[in-house]
């Protein structure tokens, strides 16, 4: 979420994606040449659907389906029933390499991941690593994106400091293979069924790329500052079967680096979705006025479903000292997370789901989403929803849709 001028960007996306922090998108800098373009993350035009300020609110039903996760992030359902799982790891420097992949299955067929035996792992033994020293957040890295496309299934390990590494998953999940390894930070990625290829984002260069077996990424569009001069950071992306673009989030992150120990502040509304064109891989603002926008999912009837990490910057921490000192949110307000329903015939904004502590990944499966939740270092005292002292876990809700 920020880059230092020096080095590779320490802007956290691995859930990416922190709470870093949200400025109104500006105009892109012209295209140096005509391939790649530079993405135009523009002034948001007339025909952007705004979050108002106060939009309505209409809960749906929710449930946790899982716990005891060390940061999840990707989520992908298989036929069977099961469900697999990055997982980022503790950040924990003690055991650099916690990071994973799980499979989660409903053995006793109870609707739920949450009885002992319904989980194991499919690989384990990779780099984790907590950012708070370069952020001043409590901000895992580690396994993060998951898809499934092309009849493959996907993972990216968005390793900080380090080239992503890209998993392919075989015989339903229980072989994991190298596909590739890739420059930048790989937060996230998709299939891209129109063109038949992979692509995905790469939160520390600002870049959308393409994906191919064995190759490097290859840049297909290029985020330029913010108006407001920061970073746009892109941090989650989703194919649009409507109209064959590619959604993506962005949130910005500070070129300066955060060394003094104050972080990025959150300005509200701030932050964006553009569609990126699959022709021309140029931008436009899709939907504007959101903030610290995360992953998102597209419902059969084309309204989108998208996640907010949350609303505030609280409590920087700057050594696992201080944040096991007592119980502080870490440089982001717990449980003040939500989720949006946006119509895109109508343009309407709903708030479907709110109280969600740090929500990084999305998923649908038929009626429901599932959300994994609980950025951070397990076990650490954390301001619940009521203000009273958690330990901190991550988890994964499910959302029964309308």
């Amino acid at each position: 979420m920020v880059r230092r001028k020096t080095e590779v960007s320490a802007r956290a996306v691995s859930f990416g994606a922190c709470a870093t922090l949200l400025g109104a998108l500006g105009a892109c800098a012209p295209a140096a040449q005509p391939a790649p373009q530079d993405a135009r993350a523009a002034q948001a035009a007339p025909e952007a659907i705004e979050i108002p300020l106060n939009p309505p609110v209409a809960l749906l039903p929710r449930e946790r389906v899982a716990t005891g996760l060390a940061n999840p992030r990707g989520l992908q359902p298989l036929a069977d029933g099961s469900l697999l799982v990055s997982i980022a790891g503790t950040g924990d420097p003690a055991d650099p390499l916690s990071g994973g992949i799980w499979k989660l299955r409903d053995v006793n067929q109870d609707g739920d991941y949450l009885d002992p035996g319904e989980h194991s792992s499919i690989l384990d033994k990779q780099p984790s690593r907590n950012l708070f020293d370069l952020v001043r957040r409590d901000e895992v890295f580690g396994v993060a994106g998951m898809a499934q496309g092309g009849g493959d299934v996907l993972v990216s390990l968005a390793d900080f400091g380090g080239p992503s590494k890209i998993f392919r998953l075989e015989n339903n999940g229980d072989k994991v293979v190298e596909w590739s390894n890739t420059h930048g930070n790989v937060n996230d990625l998709d299939f891209d069924k129109r063109r038949n290829v992979w692509v995905g984002v790469a939160s520390t260069t600002d870049e959308m790329v393409e994906l191919a077996q064995g190759k490097p990424a290859q840049r297909v569009a290029k985020f330029a500052p913010l108006k407001s001069g920061q970073d746009a950071v892109p941090a989650y992306l989703r194919y649009d079967d409507i109209t064959g673009d590619v959604l993506v989030t962005l949130f910005s992150g500070s070129p300066e680096g955060e060394e003094g120990g104050k972080g990025t502040e959150i300005i509200p509304r701030a932050a964006s979705m553009v569609k990126v064109h699959a022709e021309t891989h140029t931008a436009e603002p899709f939907i504007v006025g959101l903030t610290v926008p995360t992953d998102l999912e597209i419902a059969d009837d084309g309204s989108i479903y998208v996640l907010e990490f949350c609303d505030a910057f609280l409590d920087p921490v700057s050594s696992r000292e201080q944040m096991f000192g007592g119980t502080l949110h870490g440089g982001f307000k717990r449980f003040s997370g939500r989720m949006l329903h946006i119509d895109r015939k109508t343009r309407a904004v709903t708030v479907v789901a709110t109280g969600l502590d740090a929500p990084t990944n999305l998923a649908r499966v038929g009626n429901y989403l599932y959300v994994a939740e609980g950025m951070g270092t397990p076990g650490r005292s954390i301001p619940g929803p009521d203000g009273k002292p958690v330990l901190l876990t991550g988890y994964i809700e499910r959302i029964k849709l309308p």
